[in-house]
């Protein structure tokens, strides 16, 4: 694609026009400024739209640093939900309407994130501490010893029954330790989410939402903490960020065809209610779900598109303020063309816990 659209960084609290400098993406860097409705404004830039999934790999990264740098430069000011990298629309009035039909979402959201933080922590083993450790446990020090005592030398079922021995070691170590750092550090948090873990030798890998005014508190916290676990336990702090983890924008555009699709093969009218979406599913659910069907390979396929046309609905009617209002989605053409779809995704509606 090469025609000029917007680009959207994200939203913020702000009634009015204004420019936070030449800090946008681009080469050379594109102005940034705002685009408001009532109380709330969108970030953005002036640029062509890119289709990211035909990008180099060097192009999708570098793009997303700046994505990140800009609302975090945006941030220092103002809280912002961030939108979710690579979203373009093609004009002012597209931006427009995202503003005003996800207005309440978004206001919403901007109030449960005012004067919060996020800080992401990782805890790793030290490599050559964390296997010593092992190598000293009873059971495995004297599987090592059965190895090495066998005259015909280190047989190989040997050697994968040892290695499945640390790896057992290990897990337990990473749970018993994770739990243990993760409910030191979240008593100073706000909100936390927990992410996969890369490898076994990463204990932790997890986001705390704060209080602005906790950071040094959680700072004090992580330290006594690599203080604890010194020259066992590393630990990583990145931030403070954007909430990333908490509270990310998703846009995307429904066309009628999709939705109309996704109606008929539920079996539904040209109106519904959530309920009415969910008991339709259950049932085709219950006919072409594979487990029912073995022997029917087709019916993967029918019980994935399934899948897709009630997610697709249910999205649509959770979006749809009207049929938040008569709790019955309209589902004609008139009222669903040209329908934008806007998730502002959370880990969570309330705080896992709240601070006085």
């Amino acid at each position: 694609m090469s025609e000029k659209g917007k680009y959207i960084y994200g939203i913020i609290q702000s009634n009015g026009k204004r420019g936070f400098g030449s800090i946008g993406l681009g080469n050379p860097k594109k102005e940034v400024y705002t685009i408001p409705h009532q109380d709330i404004s969108a970030v953005v830039s002036d640029l062509k739209i890119i289709a990211y999934p035909s990008m180099t790999k060097d192009k999708v990264v570098s793009d997303l640093f700046g994505h990140q740098s800009v609302i975090e430069k945006v941030m220092k000011n103002h809280t912002i939900i961030p939108m979710k990298f690579g979203t373009f629309v093609e004009g002012e009035e597209e931006i427009a309407n995202i503003l005003k039909s996800g207005y309440e979402q978004f206001k919403q959201t901007l109030s449960w994130m005012n004067n919060k933080i996020e800080l992401d922590v990782v805890a790793l083993w030290n490599r050559e501490s964390i296997f010593k450790e092992l190598a000293e446990e009873e059971e495995i020090k004297e599987f090592k010893e059965k190895i090495a005592s066998n005259p015909a030398g280190p047989q190989l079922d040997d050697q994968i029954s040892l290695g499945r021995m640390v790896e057992k070691s290990l897990k337990k170590k990473n749970l018993e330790y994770g739990e243990e750092i993760l409910c030191a550090l979240k008593e100073k948090a706000f909100d936390f989410c927990i992410h996969d873990t890369l490898d076994d030798i990463m204990i932790l890998n997890s986001s705390f939402l704060l209080d602005t005014d906790r950071e040094k508190d959680f700072d004090k916290k992580l330290n006594e903490l690599d203080e604890t676990y010194k020259k066992r336990i590393n630990f990583r702090c990145v931030g403070p960020l954007a909430p990333y983890s908490f509270s990310t924008i998703e846009v995307k555009k429904l066309g009628f065809e999709a939705v109309d699709q996704a109606r008929r093969l539920l079996g539904l009218g040209e109106e519904a209610s959530l309920s009415e979406i969910k008991s339709a599913h259950r049932k085709l659910v219950f006919k072409y779900h594979p487990d029912k069907n073995p022997q029917k390979t087709s019916f993967d396929k029918e019980f994935n598109e399934l899948t897709q046309a009630y997610k697709l609905l249910l999205e649509y009617c959770q979006s749809d303020l009207e049929a938040q209002k008569s709790c019955r989605c309209s589902l004609r053409k008139e009222n669903v063309k040209d329908s934008i779809l806007i998730k502002v995704s959370k880990t969570s509606e309330e705080p896992k816990r709240k601070r006085a």
